[in-house]
């Protein structure tokens, strides 16, 4: 049995980008129907280190990717585990930037903002699906 294999680290990396991002929208929801300003410099922390997280997520999805083989035809794209959580990844950085840009760091997000959020976490819940799927856990 090989005790390191970078094949197998994706498994691992894989649920801090899921557990950061989707803590964040929680956060967000929380200080938006409170009105509790910690709320969300809490939630842009985390968003900052779940969308970090997802780089490596990623990287060691194109890594394990070498034994399943499923990128070599990302499209549709909510077909494919990959092409689903690298569009997921980049809506989640968009928001990112959004709210760098907008100087809404620490401050009620708008209403739209929100709704793509959640919009993307739930795109990110499904990709998870679907990779658990592929590695026969469903």
């Amino acid at each position: 049995m090989q005790l390191f294999s970078l094949e197998h680290i994706h498994n691992q990396v894989i649920h801090f980008p899921i557990a950061l991002l989707s803590a964040s929208v929680l956060f967000d929801l929380i200080g938006f129907y409170s009105d509790n300003k910690k709320m969300y410099s809490t939630s842009w922390y985390l968003l900052i280190l779940g969308t970090l997280s997802t780089m490596s997520a990623v990287l060691t999805g194109f890594i394990a990717d070498k034994t399943q083989g499923h990128m070599s035809e990302p499209f549709p794209i909510f077909t494919t585990h990959g092409s689903t959580q690298i569009f997921a990844s980049l809506l989640l950085l968009s928001l990112l930037i959004w709210r760098y840009v907008n100087n809404q760091t620490e401050t009620k997000p708008t209403f739209v903002y929100l709704v793509v959020s959640i919009a993307g976490i739930l795109i990110l819940f499904y990709g998870g699906h679907l990779g658990a799927v592929i590695a026969g856990r469903i």
